[in-house]
Protein backbone atom coordinates (compact mmCIF):
# COMPACT_ATOMS: atom_id res chain seq x y z
CA UNK A 1 0.00 0.00 0.00
CA UNK A 2 1.37 3.38 -1.04
CA UNK A 3 1.32 5.93 1.80
CA UNK A 4 0.88 9.67 1.23
CA UNK A 5 2.37 13.03 2.18
CA UNK A 6 1.05 13.12 5.77
CA UNK A 7 2.36 9.61 6.51
CA UNK A 8 5.74 10.50 4.98
CA UNK A 9 6.21 13.59 7.17
CA UNK A 10 4.97 11.84 10.29
CA UNK A 11 7.54 9.12 9.62
CA UNK A 12 10.41 11.55 8.94
CA UNK A 13 9.49 14.46 11.27
CA UNK A 14 12.41 13.96 13.65
CA UNK A 15 14.97 13.73 10.82
CA UNK A 16 13.69 16.91 9.14
CA UNK A 17 13.68 18.68 12.51
CA UNK A 18 17.31 17.76 13.18
CA UNK A 19 18.37 18.86 9.68
CA UNK A 20 16.50 22.15 9.46
CA UNK A 21 17.28 23.41 12.96
CA UNK A 22 20.97 23.18 11.92
CA UNK A 23 20.43 24.78 8.49
CA UNK A 24 21.46 28.46 8.47
CA UNK A 25 20.97 29.46 4.83
CA UNK A 26 17.18 29.34 5.14
CA UNK A 27 17.38 32.35 7.46
CA UNK A 28 18.72 34.47 4.56
CA UNK A 29 15.47 33.90 2.65
CA UNK A 30 13.30 34.69 5.65
CA UNK A 31 15.29 37.81 6.56
CA UNK A 32 14.85 39.08 3.02
CA UNK A 33 11.11 38.43 3.23
CA UNK A 34 10.82 40.05 6.68
CA UNK A 35 12.55 43.19 5.37
CA UNK A 36 9.82 43.47 2.73
CA UNK A 37 7.32 44.24 5.50
CA UNK A 38 9.35 47.24 6.63
CA UNK A 39 9.07 48.58 3.07
CA UNK A 40 5.26 48.31 3.03
CA UNK A 41 4.81 49.70 6.54
CA UNK A 42 3.97 46.61 8.61
CA UNK A 43 5.73 46.73 11.99
CA UNK A 44 5.95 43.40 13.83
CA UNK A 45 3.74 41.69 11.24
CA UNK A 46 1.50 38.76 12.07
CA UNK A 47 2.70 35.98 9.76
CA UNK A 48 1.36 32.53 8.91
CA UNK A 49 3.88 29.76 8.21
CA UNK A 50 2.13 27.34 5.83
CA UNK A 51 3.59 23.85 5.96
CA UNK A 52 5.62 24.83 9.01
CA UNK A 53 7.05 21.37 9.67
CA UNK A 54 8.79 21.25 13.04
CA UNK A 55 8.70 25.03 13.44
CA UNK A 56 12.24 26.01 12.35
CA UNK A 57 11.13 28.77 9.97
CA UNK A 58 8.54 30.04 12.45
CA UNK A 59 11.31 30.32 15.03
CA UNK A 60 13.47 32.40 12.66
CA UNK A 61 10.55 34.70 11.81
CA UNK A 62 9.66 35.11 15.46
CA UNK A 63 13.28 35.99 16.30
CA UNK A 64 13.21 38.67 13.58
CA UNK A 65 10.17 40.26 15.25
CA UNK A 66 7.12 38.70 13.63
CA UNK A 67 4.13 37.27 15.49
CA UNK A 68 4.13 33.83 13.91
CA UNK A 69 1.50 31.10 13.61
CA UNK A 70 2.33 27.75 12.00
CA UNK A 71 0.14 25.10 10.36
CA UNK A 72 1.14 21.68 9.03
CA UNK A 73 -0.61 18.44 8.17
CA UNK A 74 1.89 16.30 10.11
CA UNK A 75 0.80 15.77 13.72
CA UNK A 76 4.30 14.64 14.71
CA UNK A 77 5.92 17.75 13.19
CA UNK A 78 3.47 20.01 15.04
CA UNK A 79 4.22 18.21 18.33
CA UNK A 80 7.95 18.93 17.82
CA UNK A 81 7.22 22.56 16.85
CA UNK A 82 5.20 23.18 20.03
CA UNK A 83 8.07 21.83 22.11
CA UNK A 84 10.87 23.62 20.23
CA UNK A 85 9.15 27.00 19.77
CA UNK A 86 6.75 27.56 22.69
CA UNK A 87 6.52 31.28 21.85
CA UNK A 88 4.60 30.54 18.61
CA UNK A 89 1.20 28.97 18.05
CA UNK A 90 0.99 25.79 15.95
CA UNK A 91 -1.97 23.91 14.50
CA UNK A 92 -2.52 20.71 12.55
CA UNK A 93 -4.16 21.58 9.23
CA UNK A 94 -4.10 21.22 5.45
CA UNK A 95 -3.43 24.31 3.29
CA UNK A 96 -5.87 23.00 0.69
CA UNK A 97 -8.64 23.51 3.30
CA UNK A 98 -10.02 26.78 4.68
CA UNK A 99 -7.55 28.70 6.86
CA UNK A 100 -10.07 31.20 8.22
CA UNK A 101 -10.16 29.73 11.74
CA UNK A 102 -6.50 30.78 12.12
CA UNK A 103 -7.37 34.49 11.81
CA UNK A 104 -6.12 37.25 9.50
CA UNK A 105 -2.49 37.90 8.62
CA UNK A 106 -0.18 40.68 7.39
CA UNK A 107 1.88 38.06 5.60
CA UNK A 108 2.45 34.37 5.04
CA UNK A 109 5.08 32.10 3.60
CA UNK A 110 4.89 28.65 2.10
CA UNK A 111 8.39 27.22 1.63
CA UNK A 112 8.91 23.75 0.10
CA UNK A 113 5.20 23.08 0.65
CA UNK A 114 3.25 24.22 -2.41
CA UNK A 115 5.05 21.50 -4.37
CA UNK A 116 3.03 18.90 -2.48
CA UNK A 117 -0.23 20.40 -3.76
CA UNK A 118 -1.73 18.75 -6.83
CA UNK A 119 -2.30 21.05 -9.81
CA UNK A 120 -6.07 20.50 -9.54
CA UNK A 121 -6.07 21.97 -6.02
CA UNK A 122 -3.76 24.93 -6.63
CA UNK A 123 -6.38 27.55 -7.55
CA UNK A 124 -8.40 26.72 -4.43
CA UNK A 125 -5.26 26.74 -2.27
CA UNK A 126 -4.28 30.23 -3.45
CA UNK A 127 -7.85 31.41 -2.80
CA UNK A 128 -7.63 30.01 0.75
CA UNK A 129 -4.40 31.93 1.32
CA UNK A 130 -5.76 35.16 -0.14
CA UNK A 131 -8.87 35.02 2.07
CA UNK A 132 -6.86 35.30 5.30
CA UNK A 133 -4.27 37.78 3.98
CA UNK A 134 -4.94 41.46 4.66
CA UNK A 135 -4.99 43.93 1.78
CA UNK A 136 -1.41 44.93 0.99
CA UNK A 137 -0.16 41.81 2.79
CA UNK A 138 2.63 39.68 1.34
CA UNK A 139 2.87 35.99 0.43
CA UNK A 140 6.14 34.17 -0.25
CA UNK A 141 6.08 30.75 -1.93
CA UNK A 142 8.80 28.51 -3.33
CA UNK A 143 8.43 26.08 -6.20
CA UNK A 144 10.64 23.77 -8.24
CA UNK A 145 10.95 24.89 -11.85
CA UNK A 146 9.59 22.51 -14.43
CA UNK A 147 6.34 20.90 -15.52
CA UNK A 148 4.35 18.11 -13.91
CA UNK A 149 5.08 15.60 -11.19
CA UNK A 150 8.68 14.69 -10.36
CA UNK A 151 8.38 10.94 -9.82
CA UNK A 152 12.04 10.57 -8.87
CA UNK A 153 11.59 12.89 -5.87
CA UNK A 154 8.01 11.78 -5.11
CA UNK A 155 8.39 8.03 -4.68
CA UNK A 156 10.47 6.88 -1.72
CA UNK A 157 10.78 3.73 0.38
CA UNK A 158 11.50 3.82 4.11
CA UNK A 159 11.74 0.73 6.32
CA UNK A 160 10.13 -1.39 3.64
CA UNK A 161 7.14 0.92 3.19
CA UNK A 162 6.38 2.93 0.04
CA UNK A 163 5.50 6.63 0.12
CA UNK A 164 4.35 9.09 -2.53
CA UNK A 165 5.20 12.55 -1.22
CA UNK A 166 3.71 14.21 -4.34
CA UNK A 167 6.49 16.54 -5.50
CA UNK A 168 5.15 18.72 -8.31
CA UNK A 169 7.03 21.21 -10.50
CA UNK A 170 5.52 24.41 -11.85
CA UNK A 171 6.59 26.71 -14.67
CA UNK A 172 7.34 30.36 -13.89
CA UNK A 173 3.92 31.53 -15.12
CA UNK A 174 1.75 28.95 -13.34
CA UNK A 175 1.80 30.40 -9.79
CA UNK A 176 0.75 33.78 -11.22
CA UNK A 177 -2.20 32.15 -12.97
CA UNK A 178 -3.23 30.34 -9.76
CA UNK A 179 -2.91 33.56 -7.75
CA UNK A 180 -4.95 35.75 -10.13
CA UNK A 181 -6.92 37.94 -9.45
CA UNK A 182 -6.48 38.15 -5.66
CA UNK A 183 -2.69 38.23 -5.52
CA UNK A 184 -0.28 40.17 -7.71
CA UNK A 185 3.33 39.10 -8.30
CA UNK A 186 5.74 41.78 -7.03
CA UNK A 187 9.09 39.96 -7.08
CA UNK A 188 10.88 36.68 -7.85
CA UNK A 189 14.09 35.48 -6.23
CA UNK A 190 16.76 32.88 -6.81
CA UNK A 191 19.40 31.69 -4.36
CA UNK A 192 22.02 30.00 -6.53
CA UNK A 193 23.99 28.51 -3.62
CA UNK A 194 20.88 27.22 -1.87
CA UNK A 195 17.97 25.08 -3.11
CA UNK A 196 19.14 25.06 -6.72
CA UNK A 197 16.23 24.73 -9.14
CA UNK A 198 13.86 26.45 -6.69
CA UNK A 199 12.21 29.75 -7.57
CA UNK A 200 10.76 32.10 -4.93
CA UNK A 201 7.72 34.27 -5.66
CA UNK A 202 6.50 37.26 -3.63
CA UNK A 203 2.83 38.20 -4.08
CA UNK A 204 0.82 41.11 -2.68
CA UNK A 205 -2.88 40.93 -1.77
CA UNK A 206 -4.90 43.28 -3.98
Amino acid sequence: IMKGVTDYYNKTATGWSDEWYREKKQSLILEKFYNCFNQVGFAHPKILDLGCGAGYDSKIMSTLGARTVGVDLSEKSIAIAKKEVPSCKFFVGDITDSLEKLGRFDGMFCLATIMHVNVNQMKKTFQNMAKVLKKGGLLLISSFDGVGKNYEKSLVEIDGESYDKEVNRYSASEPCAFAYPNLKLVDTWRFEDFNEGMRYYVFMKQ
